[in-house]
């Protein structure tokens, strides 16, 4: 396995649930202290992160005060592959709507979704969505979330500088992790850590000034997280791979199994205006998605490579509001009503979104109105929006 040298480059980044330099301009998200007083008053007052929640798929379960002790009978219907998308469920997401979050979807489908901080002392509640049920409290966390993944057995949080592990189908945790000391300075708080977690493995991704870092854990060993690779700009990929550009500009595959793949140069022309410079976005219908913004959040251009054989296959127009997620569906794009695709607008004349399939030569088609939403997710479609009859979030399901 392969650490690349230090680089030059600001990254971009597109992880499960989070959106990178080249993804939508998110809504601005801030926590409403009398939603979450009174479950974080009553469940949050162990000094060890807590384990309550949901039985539901095999999500996150337990017998403390909130959790659900049956499970749903339902299942998620199977996404269309083509043609426009419905929303099949809106489901309330009791975080404020004003509060910047972080959020990551199971392969069964189940959601969490945390209020988004680094390195705070404030005690944190992460929710859980299973099929279309109501939301249950799947974790009390002593302190701030910064990145949540999930696989089919356990649920990751990044807890100021570590990872926690917890046991879906009983909520107890099963493991700590120390990472490195996560440096906030001359940043937001915001979108420092992504994660993955793929059978057992998760992958960390932790911007360093003009890094990407990349450990990866394994969730049955207590060994400390291995740096397994260093980018300008990355993007994980599936089955526990990962895509990145390293510091001589290659576009480089590391494999789940640790194999080394190099692929051709990637545009490294800084304009002066903050373009030029190609960030590794995400990994979506095999295809490999590399942005170069024009600069001054201006349009960009996509640059697909194919993910097997890392071969260029064009560069076609596009916006950096655009997110591109991978999901049964196929891959989708969610993009906001001033990008590309003719999303319309709401009938207050209020902006909203709109999820798009796209492409491989980046056509944005079949759109999907989705309200004001901030994030989209996968395997299953889903976005975290606005819900325009309260002040909360809603998850909509997409099929």
């Amino acid at each position: 396995m392969e650490r690349a040298a230090s680089g030059n480059t600001a990254s971009g980044r597109l992880g499960p649930g989070r959106h990178g330099k080249g993804g939508l301009v998110g809504v601005v998200l801030a926590l409403a202290a009398c939603l979450l007083a009174a479950c974080l008053l009553a469940a949050c007052s162990s000094p060890a992160p807590s384990a309550s929640g949901s039985p539901q798929h095999t999500s996150t379960t337990g017998t403390s005060s909130g959790s659900r002790t049956t499970a749903p009978t339902t299942t998620l219907p199977v996404p269309s592959t083509s043609g426009p998308l419905q929303i099949s469920a809106s489901l309330s997401l009791p975080i404020a709507a004003n509060v910047q979050i972080t959020s990551a979807e199971a392969p069964d489908g189940a959601v969490f979704a945390a209020p988004e901080s680094h390195d705070n002392p404030t005690p944190t509640v992460v929710w859980v969505i299973d099929n279309d049920s109501p939301a249950a409290i799947a974790e009390h966390i002593n302190g701030g979330v910064s990145a949540l993944a999930a696989d089919a057995t356990n649920l990751y949080v990044v807890s100021n500088d570590s990872v926690l592990g917890f046991t879906r189908s009983t909520g107890n945790a099963m493991g700590q992790w120390s990472l490195p000391p996560i440096d906030t300075a001359n940043t937001s708080n915001a979108d420092l850590v992504s994660m993955s977690a793929t059978n057992g493995t998760v992958l960390v991704m932790i911007a360093r000034g003009n890094l990407e870092d990349i450990y990866r854990i394994t969730a049955t060993s207590t060994a400390a997280p291995r740096l397994i690779a260093a980018g300008t700009s990355a993007a994980f990929g599936p089955g526990g791979s990962v895509y990145y550009e390293r510091s001589d500009d290659h576009l480089v595959e590391l494999s789940a199994s640790g194999v080394t793949t190099v692929g051709p140069l990637l545009p490294n022309a800084p304009n002066g205006l903050g373009g030029g410079i190609a960030n590794v976005v995400a990994v979506a219908g095999g295809l490999v998605w590399v942005s170069e913004p024009a600069g001054q959040g201006l349009d960009t251009t996509f640059s697909p490579y194919n993910a097997t054989t890392l071969v260029a296959m064009g560069t076609y127009p596009g916006s950096v509001s655009e997110q591109i997620v991978d999901t049964a569906a196929g891959p989708l794009v969610l993009a906001g009503p001033d990008g590309p695709g003719n999303c319309p607008q709401g009938p207050t004349a209020a902006a909203i979104s709109c999820v798009f399939r796209i492409s491989p030569a980046a056509a944005l088609t079949d759109p999907t109105g989705v309200g004001t939403a901030d994030q989209l997710l996968g395997p299953d479609p889903a976005v975290v929006a606005s819900d325009p009859n309260s002040s909360d979030l809603l998850l909509e399901r997409l099929s």
